[in-house]
């Protein structure tokens, strides 16, 4: 029955009631009463079937391209150019890429571009080893005018022979993803560098590996988060072209695998597969982005995280007070170096290495808090035994040195006999157990 419908049947309804209230005086005010209430009804009824209706259906969830499975799902939405998709499109995709979804940034979760473990993005947030991005398109545009731009004193100061420089906003921030070093913010340079070199990774190339479109939401994201209009993706484009030669600019990567992958684990896709190498796991996870590792040649620049020789570090830690004192408190669970490592991984705030507590907040450490989503155990298990294998001895071979904050342990330019965990090192139960490792990963 129809609304229409429905306001005419009450009203045959009341007027019949009120006929029989005519017709029985005894009855009279009941009936007359019951038949005025139904009349009542029905002009309500009649008076909102009138009106316009209007449906209250909530805005469709924005399709995260990130996930795989939506990906797959939504391959027309997740395939689009990035040249032709709208600002909205280009800026969510962009969030997507730098948090790890649309809507990521609410949260401050980690995605591909990993700017998050350095960077803050929110108002009056003051960050210990990257500047605040927040005002970055405003800032950006002084920042070329800043003497020690136009003269600088960096390591590098152009991003390849020819590329020349930033001349406006957009070009100064393509300049500080491809060539991070061309200008160092000060107080935020590499320590004892004086500025002159930058601990930031080159955005294009491992562990980040972030094609131009890639680099183009990011950008477009930048600006609609600081409230201005992105420049066009080909304006973009050519700042970025500027700045990366042709032969270093990666592409877009592809689709997820079909199921059978290694990496589809009970239906859910994982970065890290057991079929990876420990540089493909190392490249994946973007772990050289804050740590060294001797072995991987292009893991030695991290300068933000511990330096990953986990056969001399990872014995030592799990029998330190504070490891011990973590265990008491039932946030730490490791009772062997292999497992510790896999811990530091999948729980990265169950223990943190002394001089990287972290200032904000909580007590969360600034290392990805997914990557238990991201392995496929065998993965980790992989990467936990490769790391094993990395040493004092190797780390001092490859020319790397210690973090500074790393306050536990001694520098590896110390006496051989000072280097640290050498007592535990030596016994041949801990050496035999080590030497039964063998695989990848990294730690805080």
């Amino acid at each position: 029955m129809t609304q229409s419908q429905l306001a005419i049947t009450f009203f045959i309804m009341s007027s019949f009631v009120m006929w029989l209230g005519y017709m029985i005086p005894k009855a009279r005010t009941m009936l007359v009463s019951v038949g005025f209430f139904v009349l009542a009804s029905a002009a309500f009824n009649g008076f909102s079937n009138w009106l316009p209706q209007v449906e209250g259906i909530p805005p469709p969830k924005p399709v995260d391209c990130s996930n795989p499975k939506e990906k797959a799902a939504h391959p027309e939405e997740c395939n689009k150019n990035v040249m032709t998709m709208s600002v909205a499109e280009r800026a969510d995709m962009g969030e997507a890429i730098i948090f790890g979804k649309v809507g990521g940034s609410a949260e401050r979760g980690i995605g591909k571009g990993q700017c998050p473990l350095c960077h803050t993005f929110k108002k009056g947030d003051i960050g210990d080893r990257a500047p605040n991005l927040i005002g970055v398109t405003t800032r950006a545009a002084e920042r070329i005018k800043d003497p020690r731009y136009l003269k600088p004193d960096t390591i590098q100061t152009e991003s390849f022979k020819g590329s020349g420089r930033a001349t406006n906003a957009e070009e100064y921030i393509a300049e500080s993803h491809s060539c991070p070093s061309c200008y160092v913010v000060a107080g935020f340079g590499v320590k004892g560098t004086n500025d002159r070199e930058s601990p930031m990774p080159v955005i294009h190339k491992p562990t980040t590996s972030l094609s131009i479109d890639e680099q183009i939401a990011v950008d477009t994201w930048i600006f609609v988060n600081d409230g201005a209009e992105p420049p066009s993706p080909e304006v973009i484009k050519a700042a970025y072209e500027k700045f990366i030669p042709e032969s270093d600019r990666p592409k877009l990567a592809v689709a997820a695998g079909p199921t059978g992958d290694p990496c589809d684990v009970n239906a859910e896709k994982k970065i890290a597969c057991a079929t990876d190498t420990p540089d493909q796991i190392v490249t994946k996870m973007g772990c050289a982005a804050c740590h060294k590792i001797p072995d991987i040649s292009f893991a030695h620049t991290g300068a933000i995280g511990p330096l990953l020789i986990e056969g001399a570090n990872a014995p030592g830690r799990i029998k330190s007070p504070e490891y011990l004192a973590a265990m008491k408190a039932g946030k730490a669970h490791a009772t062997s170096p292999k497992e510790y490592i896999i811990e530091s991984i999948m729980d990265p705030s169950a223990f943190i290495v002394q001089g990287f507590e972290p200032i904000s907040p909580g007590g969360k450490s600034m290392m990805p808090p997914d990557f238990a989503t991201k392995f496929t155990y065998a993965a980790v298990s992989k990467l936990a035994d490769f790391l094993l294998t990395q040493t004092a001895d190797k780390a001092i071979k490859a020319g790397l040195e210690r973090h500074p904050m790393e306050k536990a342990e001694k520098l590896l330019k110390k006496a051989e006999v000072d280097l640290p965990m050498r007592s535990v090192q030596s016994n041949p139960a801990v050496e035999g157990a080590i030497a039964a490792q063998s695989t990848v990963v990294a730690q805080r």
